[in-house]
């Protein structure tokens, strides 16, 4: 009887392969969800209300779309592995 309970057990089935890469992409979609709907409206609004202007509002406003970028690269790094 205790053989037919546990005759699977010790046998693997290639389940464990997937589950670095599964979580990778969970890690990258849960990033980007952040990045866009937390870090870039508040990015945006902390700019508009900084009052900066010549080349500090210049270098500041390319803020956003850096953390709009990165998302991309780490999409990108994901897939080339």
């Amino acid at each position: 009887m205790n053989n037919l309970l546990n005759k699977n057990v010790g046998k693997s089935y290639g389940t464990n392969e997937g589950i670095g890469m599964v979580s990778a992409v969970i890690g990258v979609v849960i990033t980007v969800i952040l990045v866009v709907a937390v870090a870039i409206p508040v990015t945006n609004d902390t700019i508009e209300s900084a009052n900066l202007s010549g080349t500090t509002e210049t270098v500041v406003e390319t803020v956003p779309i850096l953390l709009a970028v990165i998302p991309i690269v780490a999409v990108a790094a994901i897939l080339v592995f």
